[in-house]
């Protein structure tokens, strides 16, 4: 497996943006910002990962890995490279967001060394194109 930086067009990642984010009109809103690095094994893409750069802040805007290719330690490679990609542009912080029902994606966050920073409230509206019970927010960071 190796991680590069991606090239092609953003629609063939769709699938990708789609297992990460259940609403399609919020895909749409964040899909063409940043850039994109790629975990590939032999020529398939296998995970994903979108980084929105602003000054000495870093967002992890999608990141995504094949169901059949998980918890093999992709994500983390992606979240690693995402984070040394960051570290040599003066990035001084790398945040991430996640559904605060997602305990899973919390913990794994946790595990690649984010900490919890803020909860946005009613952040997954429907007008997002949301249908969730719980709409809540969390934000971690990790600082570089």
């Amino acid at each position: 497996m190796r991680v590069q930086l991606y090239d092609g067009s953003r629609s063939a990642l769709l699938p990708f943006f789609r297992l990460a984010d259940e609403s399609e009109l919020h895909i749409r809103s964040y899909f063409e910002i940043g850039h994109i690095l790629v975990a590939r094994k032999e020529d398939r893409v296998i995970g994903m990962i979108q980084i929105s750069r602003e000054k000495e802040d870093a967002e992890i805007v999608s990141l995504a890995v094949d169901p059949d290719n998980q918890r093999q330690g992709i994500g983390t490679a992606l979240i690693q490279a995402a984070a040394n990609d960051c570290a040599r542009n003066s990035v001084r912080r790398l945040i991430v967001c996640t559904g605060s029902w997602e305990a899973d994606n919390i913990a794994f966050y946790e595990s690649c060394g984010f900490r919890l920073f803020n909860v946005v409230r009613d952040f997954f509206s429907r007008e997002k194109g949301y249908e969730l019970a719980v709409r809540d927010q969390v934000q971690l960071e990790k600082f570089l």
